[in-house]
């Protein structure tokens, strides 16, 4: 029983560590070696693909209008973007207050199609009804939340005048973050986005702004949970090239409160373990770089809190052993715990590494939760607004 203990907490361990540490660091050096990709040239205005942009909404009364009236200030041709608004079985209002806003000078010349559902389906029920209406060109998907860069539309543009690029994602920035843990972990995401860019591409982008060819678009399975990453990525995996250019950006309007920061994760996390196994082709070593990205980063994610669960009760068996090594271990596993759940009661005043300790403890409890629910069922892709 004890090797098997010791067996289970240092591989355990290890891969806690390489998929936190080493793999990061050593993404970063093999990007390194890739020279970056120039920027695109503008494109004359005649050359601008079609684009619809579709906005998804559930009880989005208090947001809508701001999003529209951001969506009005995009530099792009009017008679080349068009904007579906999908409320999915909105009771708030949210479909009238759309139709109101569009109606204001502010966004006189937008072309706007409000589409109210009446029953609340789910968010990914309506991306596949809405965009399989879209006849051709370039779809886009925005979060109600997400403001946009004014030239966000034409850098993207630029882009698919690559016939082999099939996606081009922005960056995600906050205009106010949470908490220091979640400002770091985007700050975190994004570099990894960078890197795997440049080494395959991004397993995954950033939901609140991406866009894609419509005629590289297949409907999607109802329960799906995190649709910006199984979407781009089985766009990805059919040979098509993806973007990640850092200077599209989508900026979070909303600040995240913790409690709902916690459900948006524990969604996430269910998600994780969904996607880790429905795209599992990306491991084919036919494209290694896709396969190294794939295993190291998304696949490992989604078990990472489980891992943490086995190397505590394998430290503790072992511990109880009386090895004074693993006792050691063991103290030093409880001893972070203690402090990641002092400075989540008792934030302010916490030093940063306190904080940061309680957003990674958080983070991973809220994985295990969701992978959880994945794994019995719990999770069929219905969405409720997190705030």
């Amino acid at each position: 029983m004890m090797l098997a203990a010791a067996i289970l907490f240092w591989a355990s361990l290890a891969a806690i560590v390489y998929h936190h540490a080493v793999y990061p660091l050593l993404l970063r050096r093999l990007a390194a070696r890739r020279p970056p990709s120039p920027p695109p040239a503008p494109l004359a205005p005649e050359a601008l693909a079609r684009i619809t942009l579709v906005i998804p909404a559930y009880q989005e009364a208090a947001f809508i209008a701001a999003k529209l009236r951001d969506c009005a200030g995009l530099d792009y041709p009017r008679d080349r973007l068009d904007v579906i608004v999908a409320c999915d079985g909105c009771t708030d209002g949210t479909a009238d207050v759309a139709r109101a806003t569009l109606a204001e000078s502010a966004c006189a010349g937008l072309r706007a199609d409000v589409r109210d559902f009446p029953l609340n389906r789910g968010k990914v029920a309506v991306l596949n009804e809405v965009i399989a209406d879209i006849p051709d060109g370039i779809v886009a998907l925005s979060d109600v939340s997400a403001s946009l860069t004014p030239d966000a539309l034409l850098r993207a543009a630029a882009h698919f005048a690559d016939p082999e690029v099939g996606v081009v994602a922005g960056t995600y920035r906050l205009r106010a973050a949470g908490s220091t843990g979640e400002a770091a972990y985007w700050r975190y995401q994004t570099r990894i986005k960078i890197d795997e860019a440049a080494l395959g591409g991004p397993i995954g982008v950033h939901g609140a702004f991406y866009l894609f060819r419509r005629a590289l678009w297949q409907p999607l399975e109802a329960d799906t949970i995190n649709d910006d990453v199984i979407l781009p990525t089985r766009i990805l995996a059919r040979g098509a090239r993806a973007v990640y250019d850092t200077d599209i950006v989508a900026t979070e309007e909303e600040k995240t409160a913790q409690a709902q920061d916690f459900r948006r994760r524990v969604r996430i996390g269910s998600g994780n373990v969904q996607q880790a196994l429905r795209l599992w082709a990306l491991a084919s070593l036919r494209r290694p770089g896709l396969a190294f990205i794939f295993l190291s980063g998304k696949a490992l994610r989604a078990f990472v809190p489980f891992l943490l669960l086995v190397a505590l009760l394998a430290n503790g068996v072992l511990a109880a052993s009386g090895s004074r090594i693993y006792q050691f271990l063991l103290a030093g596993q409880i001893g972070f715990y203690t402090l990641a759940v002092i400075a989540l009661l008792q934030p302010a005043g916490m030093p940063r590494l306190a904080r940061l300790a309680a957003y990674f403890t958080q983070g991973h409890l809220a994985g295990l939760i969701g992978g959880w629910r994945q794994m019995t069922g719990q999770d069929k892709g219905r969405w409720t607004r997190a705030g």
